[in-house]
């Protein structure tokens, strides 16, 4: 109840902005910056479906600014990253509540792809339809960016990344994987140290979901995973803990994936920016750590 009047008292005040656009935009970033740095994930949780429905809110009003779509898909993504690492920590007889979970997942991931589609679009529309068109056109597309275009070329890699996560049961969606990477090549070489180094995490991930007998290249991935973890100085612990996940589990790597785990549970969090990945990963971290016996 609470929250909710906090929420209708901060609608009225938006409301005596008169709709003002850069009031919003300058809310809804610094509603990410304070998800982000918040360490409490059962209070994000809790709290960010709200904001969320707020956020819809603003885009029914403003249906084109790009940047309430970026936040929002922002949001839903981290929404989503949250309940997957529910999922995680879940015991098998939860199977049912595992299910709804994941087709909420679903829902999230596609809306969220959908708004960061929409927002490049509406960025630059030249850019339109890029999650519907060929790879061959796509890769010529890409060609057309510049470093300029970074923040809206990695909201739209990582919703698509996120969206392809949730629905590897879909062969469709799986032939979608080469024009992810596409975009993560692009964000690395206009700028490898975006969003900590987030495009190499992501391109380490993609090239190890798959044995190198399958088509995966997990000694590339292998590369990124260590480009992200130097980047960021180690600060990024989601980096190691993907790492150990994707790649040592991968390779039954048993070392590499205890001295990972290790090294995310004993670290000391100093990055305020990093706060809820950091405290996601150490969840993850637990999670594996409690199965590890079992996988190797």
């Amino acid at each position: 109840m609470q929250r909710i009047r906090y929420i209708l008292a901060l609608l009225a005040s938006l409301q005596l902005l008169g709709g003002c656009s850069m009031a919003i935009d300058a809310f809804s970033r610094n509603l990410n910056q304070a998800v982000m740095s918040n360490n409490d994930t059962q209070t994000v949780m809790q709290g960010l479906p709200a904001y969320l429905i707020l956020l819809d809110g603003f885009i029914e009003s403003s249906p084109n600014d790009e940047d309430l779509l970026i936040a929002s898909a922002k949001l839903m993504n981290a929404y989503a990253g949250l309940l997957g690492t529910q999922i995680a920590l879940m015991s098998e007889e939860d199977e049912y509540r595992q299910e709804n979970i994941k087709t909420q997942q679903k829902k999230l991931n596609d809306k969220a792809l959908k708004r960061a589609a929409k927002a490049i679009c509406l960025y630059d529309d030249d850019f339109c339809n890029l999650t519907e068109i060929k790879y061959a056109e796509f890769k010529l597309r890409l060609k057309e960016l510049d470093e300029d275009d970074i923040e809206f070329l990695y909201s739209l890699g990582t919703a698509w990344a996120a969206w392809l996560q949730v629905n590897t049961d879909d062969w469709n969606a799986t032939a979608q994987l080469p024009q992810i990477k596409l975009i993560m090549e692009k964000v690395i070489e206009f700028d490898e140290t975006w969003e900590y180094a987030g495009a190499h995490m992501y391109m380490g991930v993609l090239n190890s979901i798959l044995p190198a007998s399958l088509g995966g290249k997990p000694d590339i991935g292998k590369q990124h995973f260590e480009s992200a973890i130097k980047l960021t100085n180690g600060n990024n612990l989601m980096a190691k803990v993907l790492y150990a996940e994707y790649y040592a589990r991968l390779m039954f790597n048993k070392n590499l994936h205890e001295e990972l785990i290790a090294e995310v549970l004993t670290y000391q969090d100093t990055q305020s920016n990093l706060t809820l990945l950091n405290t996601l990963a150490r969840e993850k971290a637990k999670a594996l750590k409690a199965s590890a016996e079992d996988y190797f």
